[in-house]
């Protein structure tokens, strides 16, 4: 007799969810290498490899038979490109090692409750923060084709609602315009949105966690005076707003825990990057984030098993 109990399937598997992932990922990474040159594909697939490397030695030591599904070769690519290219070579193979035999070995199960790939970038930078330098803002000298087509903008669209887009954004937005010192992931903005509106579209992102986040940071930063604009496209921001902050794993199941971890991870990052001490505190306001994940589950309880978790 067919089992009567609350299941369910979902024709996405594990593996496919996360090699969907790496193939979104890798334009990104591509625009990375373009920018930087040799030494960002250096470090980039030193942490993949690190992380492969690792996942196989965790598996021999466990004797486990459970089928691969990719998921440590992700975030080796996840933390390679929160690396600048200038980085000693041997942080991305370190890096890797905690996310895997730290973070996955210690907690146990084959899917960690805390995200590993920040776990191990928290480490890196507290160990090595002389490695992690502020990006800094545009390039005081725009160019002419960023000047060009913000002329445009500003005659054309921007000039509807007052508003005047300063030279130099363009630039940064393409990866044009960023320093030695930038995140290798701050070379491929544009890739990186143009991947989060396949996973939206996929329905492999909650829209619910970048909405939250991106209003309780964007918000208060405004309100204070910042520069929303800039610090949006500039360190880890948005890799953590639409891939780190709304992994599977990591994030509460509940509608009303996704929208409260959100609200508290953007609200914790404005705070951080506003009054903290490091370059870029977004991983660290995420991080926090997820040890509240269990609170959070089981104040706001779940009242179907509609929720896709594959992860």
């Amino acid at each position: 007799m067919p089992s009567k109990g609350p299941q369910t399937f979902h024709r996405v598997t594990t593996l496919r969810f996360h090699l969907t992932f790496v193939a979104c990922l890798v334009p990104v990474a591509a625009a990375a290498v373009w920018q930087k040159g040799p030494t960002a594909m250096l470090v980039i697939g030193l942490a993949v490899l690190a992380a492969w490397l690792s996942d196989e030695l965790l598996r021999s030591l466990r004797k486990t038979d459970e089928p691969r599904d990719w998921a440590a070769p992700l975030w080796g690519l996840f933390l390679g490109l929160l690396m600048p290219s200038h980085v000693p070579l041997y942080l991305p193979v370190v890096g890797a090692a905690v996310a895997v035999l730290g973070v996955k070995g210690l907690l146990g199960g084959s899917v960690p409750w805390v995200n590993p790939v920040l776990v191990a970038w928290a480490f890196l930078q507290a160990g090595w923060p002389s490695a992690f330098a502020p990006s800094g803002a545009p390039a005081a000298a725009a160019s002419a084709v960023d000047l060009r087509w913000t002329d445009w903008l500003n005659s054309n669209v921007f000039s509807w609602i007052n508003v005047q887009l300063p030279g130099g954004y363009l630039d940064l937005f393409s990866g044009a315009g960023r320093g030695p010192d930038a995140l290798l992931v701050e070379s491929g903005c544009l890739w990186l949105l143009a991947a989060t509106i396949v996973l939206l579209a996929r329905g492999y992102l909650p829209w619910e966690v970048p909405a939250v986040f991106f209003l309780a940071f964007c918000v208060p930063l405004q309100l204070a005076g910042g520069n929303a604009l800039l610090n949006v496209f500039s360190g880890s921001f948005l890799l953590c707003l639409f891939f780190l902050a709304p992994d599977p794993s990591t994030r509460p199941l509940s509608r009303g825990g996704l929208v409260v971890f959100a609200a508290g991870a953007g609200l914790l990052a404005f705070l951080v990057w506003t009054w903290g001490l490091a370059p870029d505190g977004i991983g660290y306001a995420v991080l926090l984030m997820n040890f509240l994940v269990p609170w959070f589950d089981r104040r706001f309880r779940r009242k179907s098993l509609n929720d896709f978790r594959a992860a």
